[in-house]
């Protein structure tokens, strides 16, 4: 019965996920080709490991946001709580506390993050742009109070050799990527769990009269988006070795205009973790060509966000027209 529900309100949403998918696996495949032919820097070793471990922090958050978005909820406070998760971590450390405890705390603290955020926005039925909104403000607040408005150093050997190491010469972190990839791609396509996820975002209502806990299973979400923040932020101060309190803005421009470019819609129902890997990848080229390319960073951000109009615009007109 429930593969019923879930087929009868997403069968039309699968085909527009499906044709977006397949859309933007040909512009990673044109861009990747027209880049190579532009400049042969772009495919060697060196550059290929360095974008890679570029797309590595906004890669997590984007899978740990694919299946919150694909039940209708969202959350734009991610970039900030890396900010300040990253600072309590640094910030525990330097103050005595065992490396691997000050990381595990810091994950915790991420954690609790997306919990509260979804148990707002459930219990008190809240619009969740608005109320991660709010979020984004607190926590960013939080990391400069803490931080005193300054970076906070981290540095280690342990998080240092992570970052450096090559295991069949690809760093640790993108491994670690992979994994996460996997296991989300099982959790949305072999398991219950991801069959509620799809139906909540495809149809709430009907979710919940089947008896789907719709609320519950979206404060999970919540909360696995702040694990992912929280994993990616032990990603982001083993590669910099530093907590930025001023981090987020950047990130949030990049990891929502991956998901979208993916093919994820903001009213839910409709994406796949193939499409948002494929949307970093896409974002991770292009960066990274521009800044070969020896382009200032300031126009690389214009490029980006012209990138994600573009797209965007693009599939609103083709669902209207369906």
């Amino acid at each position: 019965m429930l593969k019923k529900i879930v087929t009868n309100s997403l069968s039309n949403r699968k085909k527009i996920k499906l044709s977006n998918t397949l859309t933007v696996l040909i512009v990673f495949i044109s861009l990747f080709i027209l880049f190579s032919l532009i400049n042969k820097q772009f495919i060697s070793y060196y550059n290929i490991r360095c974008m890679l471990n570029n797309m590595v922090v906004a890669g997590i958050i984007a899978l740990g946001l694919t299946p919150l978005m694909i039940s209708g909820g969202i959350d734009i406070s991610f970039g900030p709580s890396v900010a300040l998760t990253t600072v309590v971590m640094a910030q525990l450390y330097n103050a005595g506390a065992n490396l691997w405890v000050s990381l595990l705390i810091g994950v915790i603290v991420a954690v609790i993050i997306g919990f509260i955020n979804g148990i707002l926005i459930e219990s008190f039925n809240l619009t969740p742009l608005l109320l991660t909104l709010g979020t984004l403000g607190v926590l960013q607040g939080l990391a400069l109070v803490l931080s005193n408005s300054k970076t906070v150093g981290i540095l280690t050997d342990e998080l240092y050799f992570f970052s450096t190491t090559n295991f069949l010469r690809i760093p640790p972190p993108v491994w670690i990527f992979i994994v996460l990839i996997l296991i989300c791609w099982i959790i949305m396509n072999y398991t219950k769990s991801g069959m509620w996820i799809r139906a909540i975002g495809g149809d709430t209502e009907s979710s919940r009269l089947f008896g789907i806990p719709v609320k519950k299973v979206r404060i999970i979400l919540y909360a696995f988006t702040g694990l992912s923040v929280g994993i990616a932020s032990i990603m982001y101060i083993s590669f910099t070795g530093v907590a930025v309190p001023f981090y987020g803005p950047n990130l949030t421009l990049v990891t929502l205009s991956s998901i979208l470019v993916g093919g994820i819609s903001l009213t839910g129902g409709s994406g796949s973790v193939w499409g948002t890997v494929i949307g970093i990848l896409i974002m991770g080229i292009v960066f990274n060509a521009l800044s070969v390319f020896n382009l200032p960073s300031n126009y690389i951000q214009i490029c980006q966000g012209v990138i994600l109009i573009t797209v965007v615009a693009s599939y609103e007109v083709k669902k209207n027209k369906k």
